[in-house]
């Protein structure tokens, strides 16, 4: 199987989405032991991390070393050539946003983002065997646990917070002084995951097996995000949301009541002007403007245009996709690339979003300049590859 049909799906497996989603999403943890130590070999090893590394470059903010919650270098950089030694001392390498050094990892994340629309990041710990990097602590985004190399141990405490956000990191000290029993205890083992809820507090160690696993952070979008972002697009609109608060507002109690009423009259606006279409539209082009589409063998299709004829196959590169409808224009937005093209194509890029790969004298609409023309561009900009023969 190709490394890009890595998904969430396969991820899983063999818990079906929809089992996760319904039963244990933002509800409670969840262990998938497979008995298939290279469930993960496709996507990374422990003989990859060394060139891994070299691609972080000679000093990364985005590396660390840690033990007990105690870093390895004061300054926060890390010296590359004190890694190995410090490893040997006990100290876990952090290896941060891992999917922006490599391409399986990179192929994985996209097919996350693609289909929870929800930003991801991925980052790789590695401890040496009777160690611990951090201390019992809670995350404010949820985790998919990747148990890539040796095992790992782990201890599972209720949430004191109901999904939290991060303001709520500041208790940390309060609720860890207050731990009673672990509620769970896994043995995560080569080719295992384990899905924890944002707000679990959990303490993770080894014993007598080294360790290497992903964490893969999804940094989801509240409807808090949703709400703040209607507010400022009708503040945009409406005069009212634009107001100060009254002068001396902290000093009068008796503009207390008054800020009530105005406060609830916002509400009330908010409730009935307020659009949620354009709310969302701001949430997305937030979301898919930081996404970064893979763009492998692009200067091979750059260099092979001259040859596209009108039986040439094509296909979408794989990501998500939406189609942008503007005055006299339609488009294809594909995570942060948004193609504009006039009306005339419109048939044309219809029908590239609803199919799987097509020969280019398939597009609809268009006479045959036409329909190698826009190819050409869509090429050009990294949304259409050609299919090799055979």
């Amino acid at each position: 199987m190709s490394r890009s049909n890595f998904d969430f799906e396969r991820m899983l497996n063999p818990i079906e989405p929809t089992t996760l989603l319904e039963k244990y999403w933002e509800k409670s943890p969840l262990l998938v032991a497979r008995n298939h130590p290279d469930y993960y070999s496709e996507l990374i090893s422990l003989k990859n991390i060394d060139s891994i590394l070299r691609l972080y470059g000679p000093k990364s903010s985005d590396v660390d070393l840690i033990k007990e919650n105690s870093f390895f270098s004061a300054g926060g950089e890390v010296d590359f050539n004190q890694i190995y030694q410090a490893y040997s001392l006990g100290y876990s390498l952090v290896m941060r946003k891992i999917h922006e050094r490599w391409q399986p990892l990179s192929v994985l994340h996209k097919n996350l983002e693609a289909f929870l629309n929800h930003p991801v990041g991925i980052n790789l710990y590695m401890t040496s065997k009777n160690s611990q990097g951090f201390k019992a602590h809670f995350d404010t985004h949820d985790v998919f646990i990747l148990q890539v190399e040796g095992s790992k141990q782990w201890k599972i405490y209720d949430s004191p917070i109901t999904l939290p956000v991060i303001s709520d990191l500041k208790y940390t000290d309060k609720f860890i002084n207050q731990l009673k029993s672990p509620t769970a205890e896994y043995c995560l083992n080569k080719g295992d995951l384990l899905y924890i809820p944002r707000g679990y507090i959990h303490e993770v160690y080894t014993d007598n097996s080294f360790s290497v696993h992903l964490t893969v952070g999804i940094h989801s979008l509240k409807w808090f995000d949703l709400i703040n972002s209607a507010v400022t697009k009708l503040a945009q609109k409406e005069v009212r949301f634009r107001e100060s608060l009254p002068v001396g507002f902290l000093r009068q109690e008796e503009a207390e009541e008054s800020l009530k009423n105005q406060f609830q009259e916002l509400l009330k606006l908010l409730a009935e002007q307020s659009e949620v279409e354009e709310a969302v539209e701001d949430i997305a082009q937030g979301f898919l403007g930081k996404m970064s589409p893979l763009v492998d063998e692009q200067f091979y299709q750059l260099e092979n245009l001259e040859y596209l004829n009108l039986d040439t196959i094509v296909k979408k590169r794989e990501g998500l996709y939406r189609i942008i409808e503007k005055i006299g224009k339609i488009g294809i937005q594909f995570g942060s690339k948004t193609v504009m093209e006039s009306l005339r194509s419109e048939r044309a890029i219809r029908f590239i979003l609803e199919a799987e790969e097509f020969p280019i004298k398939a597009l609809p609409g268009l006479a045959d300049n036409g329909k190698l023309t826009l190819v050409r561009r869509l090429i050009q900009e990294g949304i259409l590859k050609t299919v090799e023969e055979g």
